[in-house]
């Protein structure tokens, strides 16, 4: 017997209807006296609970009983999942009753869920031939021809169900992903602006239907070259009133915040405004592991932003790989591009002073790490000591690797201290060693007869 009659209520009763007879039938089997009986409502009212209201047409039962009995055999075998013999009882039901049209269309439902895209397709179009305004069979021909991959075909069959009045989040959000694929991205955007601004308090179920549908919205303005800010400003009031329950959903909104930083140059928002989802999102994360992907994000972020950002030279911008994508490379290399990024910011120290601000209002963790010497630059005192200091390490280090922007870009000072070329910066990736690795014993590359532990290394360790 399948769960409506179980609960004694007709296919397709209302949720308030599925409550209300659940209720009533627990009060008169009790647990204690019919364990299996309650065993059984409960477990239709749990499956019966979650549906969404009005996802399929009411029809009413069959008036002969042998059709009556094939209906209940196919809502056995779709509860159980049993999808080929509840293909297999429709279409034997069919053939006998063909005056029962909704033998047809659960046919057409069975058919696509046991794999039978094809005989589905046919099937839908016969049910929209027969009732030609009936918005649950146009919307079953949409889903069925995107399952045969016939774009043009399932849009239009979306849209004809969408003007009969199909408006569930399910099928916004499926109508969304046709016009999407058909590239009627305007329209797209509008079903799905649709879906999050109904006028209503979002249960925990729907929440992953709503952060889709933001993230929809995105990628069609992505691909529309439409402004996002609005609908950035309205997502980040969502995901603040609704934070109890986003935090279910993180790999989906953390999917958001990526696609927000690959796409910076065409939603148009505001860095504030993108500063502010952030903020939201950050409030979700709340245990360690939640935290830790929140800050790979984030980072993502920043270094997006800060290469399109026009204010900051090339000199500024390379200081985020510096700074946040070596920490796998060994203590030299990460020690020479260090040398490398501040001499050219003493040399460009005018250009970079501005910069840096910047830095400190709107990129806070990239001025964190270079705080002490950014303040050294604004002082602006004993620069020349700090440069020759430095010039010293930087020199140990242009001996055996590549890579480096300093000695490029101010050719002068490479033949101030050295006189000659002692590297090229040929190779694709930057910082490299060109020639072996120092060993701890071997003899220190500056030439003082010492071993490089008790020579250099310690120099650049201090």
């Amino acid at each position: 017997m399948d769960d409506y009659r179980t609960l004694g209520l007709e296919q397709g009763a209302s949720q308030k209807e599925i409550k209300k007879a659940y209720f009533s039938l627990v009060r008169k089997y009790s647990p204690e006296e019919s364990p299996e009986k309650f065993r059984e409502i409960r477990e239709a009212y749990e499956r019966l609970k979650g549906q969404t209201e009005g996802q399929e047409p009411m029809f009413p039962r069959p008036s002969d009983p042998l059709a009556g009995k094939f209906l209940d055999l196919y809502w056995k075998y779709r509860n159980a999942r049993d999808l080929h013999r509840a293909r297999d009882v429709c279409e034997e039901a069919w053939k006998r009753f063909p005056e029962e049209i909704q033998f047809l269309y659960h046919l057409a439902l069975a058919q696509r869920c046991a794999g039978n895209s094809g005989k589905s397709v046919k099937s839908c179009e016969e049910l929209v031939k027969r009732e030609p305004e009936n918005k649950w069979f146009w919307r079953e021909l949409a889903i069925s021809y995107d399952e045969r991959s016939y774009t043009r075909k399932a849009y239009m069959a979306y849209e004809k169900a969408y003007e009969l009045g199909c408006r569930d989040n399910g099928f916004l959000l499926d109508f969304s992903t046709s016009c999407d694929n058909y590239e009627q991205y305007s329209r797209g955007i509008q079903v799905l602006t649709e879906l999050v601004r109904k006028d209503r308090r979002w249960k925990r179920e729907e929440i992953e239907d709503v952060l889709s549908a933001y993230c929809g919205i995105l990628m069609m303005s992505c691909r529309k070259g439409a402004d996002f800010s609005g609908m950035l400003a309205e997502c980040s009031q969502f995901i603040r009133q609704y934070s109890i329950y986003i935090a279910d959903h993180l790999k989906t909104l953390l999917g958001f915040c990526t696609a927000i930083s690959m796409n910076l140059e065409l939603c148009g928002s505001s860095h504030e405004l993108i500063r502010d989802f952030f903020s939201a999102v950050e409030k979700v994360c709340v245990s360690e592991k939640d935290q830790a992907m929140f800050a790979i994000v984030q980072e993502q972020y920043m270094d997006h932003r800060i290469w399109a950002d026009q204010r900051l030279t090339e000199t500024v911008q390379h200081g985020m790989q510096v700074f946040f994508q070596m920490d796998d490379e060994p203590m030299d290399i990460r020690s020479y591009a260090m040398l490398d990024l501040k001499l050219c910011m003493i040399e460009e120290r005018q250009e970079v002073l501005p910069q840096l601000e910047i830095l400190k209002a709107e990129y806070p963790a990239y001025y964190e790490k270079i705080r002490e010497f950014a303040e050294q630059l604004q002082n602006g005192k004993n620069l020349g000591y700090l440069k020759s200091s430095m010039m010293k390490q930087y020199i140990r280090h242009a001996k055996y690797m590549s890579g480096g922007k300093y000695f490029e870009k101010y050719p002068d000072e490479k033949k101030k201290v050295m006189g000659t070329v002692v590297h090229q910066n040929d190779d694709e990736k930057p910082f490299v060693r060109s020639g072996k690795k120092i060993g701890r014993n071997d003899p220190c590359p500056c030439g003082s007869g010492k071993k490089y532990k008790h020579c250099c290394m310690k120099k650049e360790r201090a």
